[in-house]
């Protein structure tokens, strides 16, 4: 294992624990500084869409000042971003503190993975990426639920703890990274180059690559309309399990820990379904479940349908993500993959966005039921939209089954 795969496993695993303070007790936070349901879901759209917008420009920082500098700044910007939220007390102090966290995120979104691979590859080391990164996330994911738990037992007593809590995680990590993080500085004129390209050519050559291949762009409809369909239970859930139970944070720290369980649960799936189902119908049905389960919590009484509704569900991200990044892959270029791979991400965080804002509105009108109905609908309108992707697409190909069973761990 070289020095760079060392330290990155560390630098990614502490800026994981950091933000996953959030899971639990985002939602209800927002909740108790007067925002309503709506309002909640427009936070959250406010980071979607300032990350569709910083994503490309940010990497292009990283290509002109550096990866670790880029890092550096992203810690200490979601510092800065983390204790304004802990001081919030109304709506616009929400989204002052959203818009500087979703910047801070897209310094970092980038700059770290491509950090570490050129690192490997100047230290000589061959790891395949897809086992280095899987490998990274599964380390990170027992510090996820770790910091998860802190963060329910810590806002039982006071719902500003886990912001200042994470906001000193920031800072450590940046203090980490700044000693163990080494990056020659490269030539001015090629960092200008890749501004350059990273502002212009880099975002018309993806959108030009998917419009050119319908497989891509039905994989980014999809991958949107998912989005859409699933961002807003992301800000319901706590609020609807709270209701249901009229149990502090604590248990909501619990949740979030079985969360992550069951989304593993549905990664370790993967290969034992594509070795006997087409993975188009593997993902149909995955989008099925979802849609079956998001109604069982819409519709539940009781805690424990709803409890029971909101793990299983989560095994469906965990089950397709997977094969979707593998099928995207299978159709990209190598020479424009981390191209196309970034315009995907648009179309997730603009789907997601709109689906924030829609059904948000729909959950404040009608009611936390009514919101989950409306996500297990366009589930269940999504799914055959998969099939149609498998008659575009053809068989799949061996080399990328091995692709889908390698990043599984990640979902």
């Amino acid at each position: 294992m070289t020095r760079t795969e060392r330290t990155y496993y560390l630098v990614f695993g502490l800026y994981s624990f950091s933000w996953s303070f959030l899971g639990p007790v985002y939602p209800l936070f927002l909740l108790s500084r007067g925002l309503d349901l709506f309002q909640i879901n427009a936070v959250l759209a406010t980071y979607l869409i300032t990350a569709f917008v910083f994503e490309v420009p940010t990497g292009a920082v990283a290509d002109l000042v550096g990866r670790k500098v880029s890092f550096l700044l992203s810690c200490a910007v979601r510092m800065v971003a983390f204790v304004l939220y802990a001081f919030a007390t109304g709506f616009v102090d929400c989204v002052i503190a959203e818009f500087i966290d979703a910047v801070g995120s897209t310094l970092a979104s980038g700059a770290l993975d491509a950090w570490a691979v050129d690192g490997m590859r100047e230290e000589g080391q061959r790891t395949t990426p897809h086992r280095f990164f899987a490998r990274a996330l599964m380390l990170a994911r027992p510090l996820m639920i770790v910091s998860g738990l802190i963060s329910g037992y810590a806002a039982q007593n006071n719902l500003r703890l886990p912001w200042l809590i994470a906001g000193g995680g920031f800072a450590f990590t940046g203090l980490i990274a700044a000693v163990s993080m080494r990056e020659p500085r490269r030539p001015a004129a090629l960092a200008w180059a890749s501004m350059h390209r990273s502002l212009g050519r880099t975002v018309r050559d993806g959108l030009m690559a998917v419009r050119q291949a319908p497989v891509l762009m039905v994989l980014c409809a999809l991958t949107m309309a998912v989005a859409f369909g699933a961002m807003p239970v992301h800000m319901l859930w706590q609020p609807r399990m709270q209701a249901l139970t009229g149990e502090g944070t604590w248990l909501m720290g619990w949740i979030w820990a079985l969360l992550n369980v069951t989304s593993f649960a549905g990664s370790a799936l993967v290969p034992r379904l594509l070795g006997h189902v087409r993975r188009e119908w593997v993902l149909c049905g995955a989008a099925l479940w979802r849609a079956a389960m998001f109604a069982v919590v819409g519709m539940a009484t009781g805690v424990g349908a709803a409890l029971t509704g909101l793990l299983l569900q989560e095994m469906s991200f965990g089950l397709t993500e997977p094969v979707l990044q593998a099928w995207m892959n299978e159709h990209i270029e190598a020479e424009r993959r981390a191209t196309v791979l970034s315009v995907r991400a648009m179309f997730f965080t603009l789907g997601g966005a709109v689906g924030l804002l829609l059904i948000g509105l729909l959950a404040r009108d009608f009611g936390i039921p009514a919101a989950w109905l409306a996500s297990s609908a366009v589930f269940v309108l999504l799914a055959p939209g998969f099939i149609l992707l498998g008659r575009l697409s053809g068989p799949a190909r061996a080399t990328e089954t091995a692709v889908a069973l390698k990043i599984a761990p990640m979902a």
